[in-house]
């Protein structure tokens, strides 16, 4: 794809590919095997740099996105009687991890010390000490999700003014919203 894009004289684009560290289920991807496919991409060099995240959407999604499990909210997304199950056996599915600040670097340091290429620092990332905490820890660059989904001017904001902190509290209310319009229940920013 590179070659294509630079053979038309299109501007350099990046390439890069999202890993999953971990999937936070018993028998899913450990850290060690996603070491391993880290360091066959680096070998590979078709990658500028590596986006590192953890979790299954599907079967853990807690395990990414950390704080509050909107249970009541993913229920009110669906209909009778898939409702009344997310009601009832809502807590085993969104099950409860607690936010903090960065929460994805302790497992993404191992890749740091492991890789010599760029990579991408996400979970977390939401004021200006926290992106300035991953640098020195020799992330290349960081990725925002669901602050940005809650101001979608963030960046300017802190680019404007360092001690900018986002007003997302991590409800996670944002995410039963992907059945209908992504949006910030809290803001009401669209996806």
């Amino acid at each position: 794809v590179r070659q294509e894009v630079e053979r038309d004289g299109a501007a350099a684009i990046a390439v890069t590919a999202k890993l999953n560290m971990a999937d936070g289920v018993r028998g899913g991807i450990s850290i060690e095997e996603a070491l391993q496919t880290a360091r066959w991409l680096q070998d590979d060099g078709g990658l500028d740099a590596i986006e590192l995240t953890a979790g299954s959407s599907l079967v853990n999604p807690m395990y990414l996105f950390r704080g509050d499990s909107p249970i009541k909210e993913f229920a009110a997304a669906f209909k009778p009687p898939l409702r009344w199950g997310m009601r009832m056996t809502g807590t085993k599915f969104l099950r409860a991890y607690p936010y903090r600040d960065a929460f994805l670097m302790d497992d993404a340091m191992a890749f740091r010390r492991e890789l010599t290429m760029p990579l991408i620092l996400l979970g977390g990332i939401t004021n200006r000490e926290t992106m300035d905490a991953a640098m020195r820890a020799g992330f290349d660059f960081v990725a925002m999700g669901r602050a940005l989904l809650a101001e979608p001017d963030l960046i300017n904001r802190i680019a404007t003014d360092s001690s900018v902190r986002s007003v997302c509290d991590h409800c996670n209310k944002c995410m039963p919203t992907i059945y209908s319009r992504t949006h910030c229940v809290v803001t009401g920013a669209p996806g």
